[in-house]
């Protein structure tokens, strides 16, 4: 086989069920067309689930995958790609998260690894130098994600990166999350509980193998890492998200209306704002950055103020304190900082427990649900409500082992209360409401992977934050009320997302200066190609799609599903996007126009035009 520069060009397939391992190659044509990453989660995946295949048996597939950039010393290079049929949606599933485990992964000899089956007892995968073990995890079983880290770690001897799930894994809650070193969460669409249904505890990987992939020119290679770092150093969004991290977008985003408060019913809340975003978050704190490999940002957040330990986790970040705080009221820094230290310990998603927990204390003050129903009153602002149903949705004990099926299952119980559940394809809206950057219309409705925030984040583009190499209409930045062209934008920059999440490269670094140019010289500096960024947003493109036919297969009904919530069909009467309310039927159908859907359904030209039409 010619030489694959940037890739190993191996997979590692994993059957649980039968004990074995077997190593699957890929060529350039391969590469070429899927990048990595999600690219090649979804190449895999289609292939190999049908819409028959329960997402918690075993013949669903999860694959873990790396990308060209991964490996490298590229700045932003330090996530892993987690890939499945999600046991929330039904649909696609699809997570990222950072900490070692995509450097180590790749740099252990393989691009990606696709498990299937389940494995008789609980089990580990160690990965090192090539070679993949199945080991017996029984002693780990009931750890939390911490326990587990720390005791894989000193049971090996040697450093490692490890992805586990906690007990909300094995109790297969719908939404768990894969935790990655402590401070990487691949948190959406439930990849935890597909883990957790193979009875796959954790994947250790060694750090600092001794294999190597090919780059094409690794002394151009050095000197563009140089520069790249170098302008990421110097631009401001850098500076901030290294001073505060995500929470500093707490105060201005409830000042322009983006922030959800009370389940997304009420305007304003300036004075919680203040009490749990930055500067104070970061003052009370005592925070520290906590890099991902090859990450000059660190935006994760290392609590260091002792009054606030045990807090060995990544410390809440924008989305966990707008979904479990300015959405249920809590303007308690210490509850919420406990609450995340029990999300990702316990393995859940905070953005979907903020969801159903705003469905839950919404139904409470409406007398739908009561206090024989919960085993507590569930009053907003309430931290003790909220650690309280934390603990019962990981261990599925009461009515949290309803509430751990996702909010689709809820409304099914309790139909009167659709109204106030605020998800699409089953998925919790996340903390960046529609009604305040209409560019957030298409990744609110139309994501592949469910109701999403950055699937496709348009809102940058309303930020400021253009694709000028891609010519207009994103070549200019646009009026955060204004509707035209929001579903053209909506489309790139969900194909741009997934390239991102295919090379593999954090979107922080976009708002960092890192274009797409740069992008695509740094891919052909790796690997030899000729790529352009047009070339990039048609890669991007054909994985969208392909997502988006694997969930046609699945059952997904476009016109009954793409819909806006009843919450966000009602304009806020004051704050920052008081009056308004986005025509989505608008943009959905420019959005379909530019993807050449008829009607949610992609046409055979442009399927033809992907080399999708043998699929």
């Amino acid at each position: 086989m010619k030489q694959l520069n940037g890739y190993f060009g191996k997979i590692g397939l994993i059957d649980l069920t039968n004990n074995k391992v077997i190593i699957k190659e890929f060529d350039n044509s391969f590469a070429r067309k899927w990048l990595g990453g999600a690219g090649i989660g979804i190449s895999l995946i289609s292939d190999y689930v049908s819409m028959h295949d329960d997402p918690l048996g075993p013949k669903n597939m999860l694959v873990f995958s790396t990308g060209p950039f991964t490996g490298t010393p590229i700045i932003g290079s330090g996530k892993i790609e987690a890939c499945s049929k999600s046991p929330l949606t039904g649909y696609w599933g699809e997570s990222n998260g950072g900490g070692h485990a995509g450097p180590s992964l790749k740099n252990s000899g393989f691009d990606a690894i696709a498990i299937v089956g389940r494995a008789k007892r609980p089990s580990y995968l160690y990965i090192n130098d090539g070679k993949i073990e199945i080991r017996n995890a029984t002693q780990y079983w009931g750890m939390d994600t911490v326990e587990t880290y720390n005791s894989i770690s000193k049971d090996i001897g040697e450093k490692l990166s490890i992805m586990a799930i906690g007990p909300a894994g094995e109790n297969l809650v719908k939404y768990s999350i894969i935790l990655a070193d402590k401070h990487g969460a691949m948190g959406r669409t439930g990849m935890g509980a597909v883990m957790g249904s193979k009875n796959l505890k954790a994947i250790a990987i060694a750090i600092n193998p001794t294999l190597n992939f090919p780059v094409k020119d690794i002394d151009n290679l050095k000197q563009i890492h140089l520069e790249m770092l170098k302008k990421a150093n110097n631009a401001p969004f850098t500076k901030e998200q290294r001073e505060h991290g995500e929470p500093n977008a707490i105060i201005p985003r409830e000042k322009s209306g983006l922030l959800p408060i009370k389940n997304w019913n009420e305007d304003t809340w300036e004075e919680g704002a203040k009490k749990i975003g930055a500067p104070f978050y970061t003052e009370e704190l005592k925070i520290k950055p906590w890099p991902c490999e090859n990450c000059i940002i660190g935006c994760h957040r290392k609590i260091t103020n002792p009054a606030y330990f045990p807090a060995e986790t990544v410390g809440p970040e924008y989305e966990t304190l707008a979904m479990l705080g300015s959405n249920l009221l809590i303007d308690n820094l210490k509850d919420l900082v406990r609450a995340n230290e029990n999300c990702n310990r316990l393995g859940i998603d905070t953005i979907e427990t903020g969801a159903v927990l705003g469905w839950a204390f919404e139904s409470y003050e409406k007398g739908i649900i009561n206090k024989d129903d919960t085993g507590i009153e569930l009053k907003w602002g309430s931290g003790e409500a909220l650690n309280e149903m934390v603990i019962k949705i990981a261990k599925r004990d009461g009515i949290g082992n309803l509430f751990a099926e996702g909010i689709t299952s809820i409304v099914e119980h309790y139909p009167e209360t659709k109204g106030w559940a605020v998800e699409v394809l089953g998925m919790g809206v996340a903390a960046h409401d529609p009604r305040a950057y209409f560019a957030q219309v298409i990744t609110t409705i139309a994501s592949t992977r469910g109701s999403c925030h950055i699937h496709g984040f348009a809102e940058a583009i309303e930020l400021g934050v253009t694709i000028p190499e891609l010519g207009a209409p994103v070549d200019q930045p646009m009026d955060r009320f204004e509707y035209y062209n929001k579903g053209v934008a909506g489309a790139i920059y969900q194909d741009i997302q997934e390239v991102w999440n295919s090379l593999i490269l954090c979107m922080d670094y976009y708002f960092s200066g890192i274009t797409l140019n740069d992008q695509a010289k740094i891919l052909n500096t790796i690997t030899g190609w000729d790529t352009t960024p047009q070339e990039l947003r048609k890669i991007g493109e054909r994985i969208v799609n392909a997502q988006h036919l694997f969930n046609l297969k699945m059952g997904l009904i476009p016109e009954r599903e793409f819909v806006l919530p009843e919450r966000f069909l009602n304009a806020h009467k004051s704050g920052g996007s008081a009056g308004k309310v986005p025509p989505w039927q608008y943009i959905l159908e420019e959005y379909y126009k530019e993807r050449k859907w008829i009607k949610g359904i992609p046409s055979k030209d442009k399927l033809k035009e992907l080399s999708l039409d043998k699929n």
